[in-house]
């Protein structure tokens, strides 16, 4: 990589930060613009998972499916539904670790902590996978910022209003250093494989598809629609967009 685009993917992962540092306020503000702000999350990151992650899970898969050494052990149906499959599981792990915390058997602060490790988690991938993306385009990778900042105005906003105390003094820096963390990991040991960034990012976006659809599509008396439209197809436009212009 180039230094301006590990400068640039210092910078994307700063924003990351900045909007996990400020994310406690948005708790504080009335319920009205945090249905507004929440509406506009939702639709940005769900865009973005259906008009560029799926397709890329998809085309990754035809290209697992291409490599000859793993034809001799798995058939091509089933490597191309590889990636899909990693997916899933991220929906399932982060659904399960929901699961768990909200067993009554649990007490308010381990429940506090299970969350912060699903969370530093994804923030951790995050920073991971920056970095090769920022190298194949940098528009793709300010989307795919703004769709992981719209998944921490869902997550963090919950949190801050359950364990205020907890998140302002101690899980919002943890977040942030797990984003240091991910990308000095990318840094020592990059280029990644395309093989590990496709695994990594199927991964994500389970998670990232989990919490749009637990924290905004089953509430339809929450979400304000024009604002969940907007970020819907805001999104859409500009992944579309880019897209045109990058085949011309």
């Amino acid at each position: 990589m180039q230094p301006n685009e590990w400068l640039i993917s210092f910078s994307l992962s700063l924003i990351l930060g900045l909007a996990h540092w400020f994310s406690w306020r948005i708790a504080k503000l009335p319920n009205h613009t945090q249905k507004t702000l929440s509406s506009l999350g939702g639709g940005l990151a769900i865009s973005y998972v259906f008009i560029h992650l799926m397709p890329e899970l998809a085309i990754g898969g035809t290209q697992l499916s291409s490599q000859l050494y793993m034809k001799q052990f798995l058939p091509s149906p089933l490597i191309e539904s590889f990636l899909f499959f990693t997916a899933l599981l991220g929906i399932v792990v982060f659904f399960s670790l929901d699961v768990i915390s909200s067993s009554h058997n649990f007490a308010a602060k381990n429940n506090f902590r299970i969350h912060i490790l699903a969370f530093s988690l994804i923030n951790y991938l995050y920073a991971y996978t920056l970095p090769s993306l920022v190298s194949t385009g940098w528009a793709y990778s300010l989307l795919y910022t703004l769709a992981i900042s719209a998944h921490i105005t869902l997550t963090d906003r919950t949190l801050a209003r359950s364990h205020p105390k907890y998140f302002r003094s101690k899980a919002r820096l943890l977040f942030i250093l797990f984003i240091l963390l991910g990308l000095f990991h990318a840094y020592l040991l990059h280029p990644i494989s395309d093989l590990t960034l496709a695994i990594t990012t199927a991964f994500l976006g389970g998670g990232v598809l989990l919490t749009v659809f637990r924290e905004e599509m089953p509430k339809a008396s929450m979400t304000q629609l024009p604002w969940f439209l907007s970020g819907v197809f805001s999104m859409s436009f500009m992944l579309l967009l880019y897209i045109v212009l990058g085949h011309q």
